[in-house]
């Protein structure tokens, strides 16, 4: 199974239903003579879905590549799904700063495009 499949379907036998924040960025890596690769991620495009809105990974792909194909990593993480819709835009604001910020970004499941789990390092 994979690892987006786990958190589907995690996520669709929660207590409460919740939804799935995203935030698809773009990493733009540079090498270091250490063999150490440094750079920063740019938040391209977000979305907040329903998991039976979602089927699988490879669809997920499509359908934000659809929008905008120039993304390397997806961010996610839930919300309760009966909150309002001021509160979901908070949340992906709080997203998109601490993906710029590099703070926080241990709270996200992030993917990269073929489904494998990325660990994030700062320095």
């Amino acid at each position: 199974m994979s690892k987006f499949q786990e958190l589907l379907t995690m996520s669709r036998y929660q207590p409460e239903p919740v939804k799935l924040l995203m935030l698809f960025t773009k990493a733009n890596v540079e090498s270091a003579s250490n063999d150490v690769n440094k750079g920063f991620i740019e938040p391209v495009m977000c979305v907040d879905k329903l998991p039976n809105e979602l089927s699988d990974y490879e669809a997920l792909c499509k359908e934000a590549d659809v929008i905008n194909p120039d993304w390397d990593l997806v961010f996610l993480t839930s919300i309760n799904a009966d909150v309002d819709s001021s509160i979901i835009d908070k949340s992906m604001k709080s997203m998109v700063s601490d993906v710029q910020t590099g703070k926080n970004t241990s709270m996200y499941v992030v993917l990269d495009r073929q489904d494998n789990l990325v660990e994030l390092v700062g320095s």
